[in-house]
């Protein structure tokens, strides 16, 4: 889907990748009638990321994956995943056949990204360190792009700075950020030791 006329959208500030699970709980009305739609069509909706001062023109196409809870006053908790990021195209606050926001979006590339043997090292010495287990922190699964940005828990204006990013930077941005957590634990661990540092 490159693009896709009449989307609904959901403006929040949250900002998830592909992959990226989070729950939502529904109140408004018009809210509660996207997700209606949406399940009963199997369709996904977008969430453009909502900032303090402006709407971005990024955000996260969701799936509904699960109805969690429904409320005798009709809310309801809702579990999302996310399938892809998007640009806005065109952005309709008001609509005559729906209470929510719709519009038109193009969904960015999937890319494969490669992790440099500098990152996965130090993504391993973390994960070491964490863990307690050298084994354990050398599975396949850890230098995927899903798992290295959970371990390092962006925000979600980092993760949209990172989205604009180089291959090259992406990869010294969690290298960085990797080193840095790494001194943390560390510290916390000798404190844990009782071994406290001047």
């Amino acid at each position: 889907m490159d693009n896709k006329t009449h989307l609904g959208l959901f403006p929040l500030r949250i900002f998830l990748f592909p992959g990226e699970q989070t729950t939502l709980h529904l109140f408004e009305p018009r809210y509660l009638q996207l997700s209606t739609d949406c399940i009963n069509n199997n369709e996904c909706f977008g969430i453009p990321y909502q900032g303090k001062t402006t709407l971005s023109e990024l955000g996260s196409l969701v799936k509904i994956v699960q109805i969690l809870k429904k409320y005798e006053n009709g809310e309801m908790d809702i579990l999302i995943e996310c399938t892809n990021n998007f640009k806005i195209n065109h952005f309709e606050n008001k609509n005559d056949q729906k209470l929510y926001p719709m519009g038109t979006i193009t969904t960015l590339p999937m890319y494969d990204f490669k992790p440099t043997d500098e990152l996965t090292t130090q993504a391993e010495s973390y994960l070491s360190l964490l863990l307690d287990d050298n084994e354990e922190a050398k599975t396949p699964e850890l230098v995927s792009l899903n798992n290295l940005i959970n371990l390092v828990n962006l925000t979600d204006e980092e993760k949209i700075k990172f989205l604009g990013f180089s291959e090259e930077r992406k990869n010294d941005f969690l290298i960085k950020k990797f080193k840095f957590m790494t001194i943390l634990l560390s510290q916390e661990k000798m404190v844990d030791q009782n071994f406290y540092l001047n």
